[in-house]
């Protein structure tokens, strides 16, 4: 009877373990990938939905996820979603409320060929509302995306190897160039392309630097900055040439453009022209002078330099208001006064000529001349000593021609008294 008692007693107490309720097993969830398409054409946008879900609820969602970026492009997913380049991050966490669904909408683009796979990467962490981490199952989404117009993979996508790896194609990183050329007065050096300092000289009628350019592929991409608008003087261009994998090579071109003044000596010089035309232009706040040569206008210190009777005052030549000297009791006079500087001279004064616009440097005789209050003709007048000589000479010959009549005179006197004598001694 002892042993009837306690085998029963043992089989009571095998049932009673078996329906103890099983507390310590965790609850599970499910995170499941979806699209309306899974066979697209590039640059199409493609929708992917992460619906997570658990029977028993949960509250909190921090997980990361994959997908092949040379296929895919990330645009948006919401404010839970954050990442790119292949790796996205899904993160919602500080809800009260438990829930049984959460979904997720994520938009790509496709931009490149082949087969790619969404799917989770590493172990998600789903917490219920005592902050237990749930267990986790999930499955991947392949989309297959082709070029427009070829005919769409017949291929089954679950048929596809379970990891793709897709290989990799290496971007192409020249940034050199075939050749430039430059519609441009001048270029210096010729154009290589490991050398990346330019100087191009455009004439005053150039207002953007035109190019041609042939690039070493068709994947790079070729700009000229700062074209806008050129300005007389310096202007700093960049050319950048970024190659398919954004490295880049970057030209850089000093374009100086001529003023009017100099791009009309230039042209006359091309021609052979020995009449070189007369121009005034400013360059950096300062004002030039152009003609066979080039000076620059000074500004005159010491007024010691300048001869009597000048004042200053300006002439405006080419639009341009220039310094200059003239007679202060002759304002309106043909001939000016400038101190000028040359190319490798001391400042010095010029003379000139409003009528022919011409320049001279400056001896001090025509001006001495001008200053008396003659003009530039009474160059040829005959000086006043000329005079003097002349009265002198004058006054010589008179006396000469005085002394013959008076000698001339007493001898006729003589002679008459003489014949009288004769006579006398006759009778």
């Amino acid at each position: 009877m002892k042993k009837i008692i306690y085998g029963i007693s043992l089989w009571l107490a095998c049932l009673g373990f078996l329906y103890l309720p099983s507390s310590s097993q965790a609850a599970s969830g499910v995170v499941e990938f979806s699209a309306s398409q899974t066979e697209v054409k590039k640059d199409d946008i493609v929708t992917v939905v992460c619906r997570v879900s658990s029977q028993e609820g949960f509250c909190d969602v921090t997980m990361k996820l994959s997908y092949d970026s040379d296929i895919l492009q990330f645009v948006e997913g919401g404010k839970k979603v954050s990442g790119g380049d292949g790796h996205l991050s899904i993160k919602s966490i500080g809800n009260e409320n438990t829930v049984a669904t959460r979904t997720y909408s994520l938009q790509f683009v496709a931009c490149g060929v082949g087969a790619v796979s969404v799917q989770l990467e590493g172990t998600p962490k789903i917490l219920d509302s005592e902050g237990k981490k749930l267990s986790v199952s999930s499955n991947r989404i392949v989309l297959s995306v082709t070029e427009r117009g070829q005919q769409e993979d017949a291929q089954d996508p679950a048929a596809l190897p379970a990891e793709p790896t897709p290989t990799p194609v290496p971007l192409n990183t020249n940034t050199k160039l075939k050749a430039l050329s430059i519609d441009a007065v001048t270029m210096s050096p010729q154009f290589n392309t490991e050398v990346l300092d330019y100087t191009i000289k455009v004439d005053c009628n150039t207002d953007k630097l035109y190019y041609n350019v042939i690039p070493a592929n068709s994947k790079q991409r070729i700009r000229l900055k700062n074209n806008e608008e050129l300005m007389p003087g310096e202007n700093e261009l960049k050319l950048v040439v970024t190659a398919e994998s954004g490295d880049k090579r970057v030209f850089q071109l000093k374009v100086i453009k001529e003023t009017e003044a100099e791009t009309k000596v230039r042209e006359q010089e091309e021609k052979g022209t020995s009449n070189i035309t007369f121009s005034v232009y400013e360059k950096e706040g300062a004002i030039y002078i152009q003609n066979q040569y080039q000076f620059e206008v000074m500004n005159l210190e010491d007024q010691d330099i300048l001869p009597s009777g000048y004042v200053k005052t300006n002439v405006d030549i080419d639009g341009k208001s220039v310094p200059a000297y003239t007679m202060q009791n002759d304002l309106d006079n043909n001939y000016l006064l400038m101190y000028l500087k040359g190319a490798a001279d001391e400042p010095t004064l010029y003379q000139y000529d409003r009528q022919e616009k011409t320049l001279q440097r400056y001896t001090g005789t025509m001006t001495r001349k001008v200053n008396q209050g003659g003009n530039v003709a009474s160059e040829v007048e005959v000086e006043p000593q000329t005079w003097m000589y002349g009265i002198i000479i004058a006054l010589s010959i008179l006396v000469l021609v005085l002394l013959i009549v008076i000698l001339n005179m007493i001898l006729r006197r003589r002679l008459n008294r003489g014949k009288k004598e004769l006579n006398d001694m006759d009778f």
